[in-house]
């Protein structure tokens, strides 16, 4: 009988008769006939990945035991049907890719934890952090889990969790945040400077907000797009106070943070020309700002309960907590803060009279 190379499921490679590319197999019951379709390399590990990718969108997977089931087969479903829709699907592709190095040809049976701690040894000789090798285990973690609960796989090996690096306290004095706002040439980096500052909010929720989410009669924004299912990351109504409001009032509609009228995927390459500009120190992140901003409310008293309400640290679900946001009084202590905050930076982040944050005009320094 010949053997079924690189099986998954019902399906294997092979080569037809004087052909040296691989193809995917199977055997189609109605025609009673093994049915082939190239998969277009000779290569036959890159055959095998692409049968996997393949697999991974289009294959029926029943349960199966952990030592004949492919680890890679179960990341890459875990990224394709899940990861990839998600925030962090780069940090899930990354985190995967250290995992499928290091077992390259394993089964599930395979990640036994002895393997687990060389492979934390693997990843701790490429320089990374405690917090770093962490979060890549816990993706491995998260792509075996789910074969186990979707019934593809019969066991699962238990995933080391891993150490917590140091607690990050990167904060920006008031030096510095005028040196961000002196940096920012470009109108697209002074609308997010503002968004970042009179917000707290997380950047990828930054990047998402747009115009119409703004309820300029009680002066609130709802930083969750609509449709978007709430996460962890729970992105709250946030008052909008009297710095931020003209920038608000003054944007066209469509994206806040918007290059050429069009939204920005990311913002770290704009970060780090501001942050260079303003010569601060590389290991500070945009995030800082957030940090900055919470720092600030908690050394100032704000109630602790209104600055997790602030930054969506807390998704409060009670009917009361629906109808809070049209208080007078909403969170204003935290956005009181903000603004006596932002008025010791005016000369830096103050709008110029008659300026309207044009998409394709380069804002010109006082």
């Amino acid at each position: 009988m010949q053997e079924c190379l690189g099986q998954i499921g019902d399906f294997w490679l092979s080569k037809r008769p004087g052909s040296n590319q691989w193809c995917r197999t199977w055997f189609d019951a109605d025609t009673r006939q093994t049915r082939r379709a190239s998969v277009g390399t000779d290569d036959l590990q890159a055959a095998k990945l692409i049968l996997w990718e393949w697999f991974a969108k289009h294959g029926r997977v029943g349960k199966q035991e952990a030592h004949e089931t492919s680890l890679e087969m179960v990341f890459v479903r875990y990224y394709q049907q899940h990861a990839e829709l998600t925030e962090s699907a780069e940090m899930a592709r990354v985190a995967l890719g250290y995992w499928s190095d290091f077992f390259a040809g394993a089964m599930v049976a395979e990640a036994t934890p002895q393997r687990q701690r060389e492979f934390i040894g693997w990843l701790k000789g490429k320089g990374f952090s405690d917090g770093y090798v962490k979060r890549i285990l816990t993706v491995g973690k998260a792509a075996l889990n789910r074969a186990w609960k979707e019934g593809e796989v019969d066991t699962v090996p238990y995933v080391i969790p891993g150490q917590d690096g140091p607690p990050r306290d990167a904060v920006l004095t008031v030096a510095q945040s005028a040196a961000l706002w002196r940096a920012a040439e470009l109108p697209h980096e002074r609308m997010y400077l503002a968004l970042a500052f009179g917000l707290a909010s997380r950047p990828e929720t930054i990047l998402d907000l747009r115009r119409g989410f703004v309820d300029f009669d009680r002066r609130i924004i709802d930083t969750n797009p609509p449709g978007r299912r709430q996460t962890r990351k729970y992105r709250p109504v946030v008052p909008v106070g009297a710095f931020l409001l003209p920038w608000l009032v003054q944007a066209p509609d469509g994206p806040l943070v918007a290059w050429r009228g069009k939204p920005i995927e990311s913002f770290k390459t704009a970060w780090r020309k501001m942050r260079d500009r303003a010569r601060l120190p590389a290991y500070y992140v945009a995030k800082d700002i957030r940090h900055t901003m919470a720092t600030e409310m908690r050394s100032k008293n704000v109630p602790e309960a209104e600055i997790d309400g602030f930054l969506g640290h807390k998704a409060y679900g009670g009917v009361t907590e629906v109808y809070a946001k049209y208080r007078p009084d909403f969170r204003s202590q935290a956005v009181a803060v903000i603004d006596g905050y932002m008025e010791g930076l005016r000369a830096s982040c103050v709008l110029d009279a008659g300026y309207v944050p044009d998409r394709k005009a380069r804002k010109k320094e006082p």
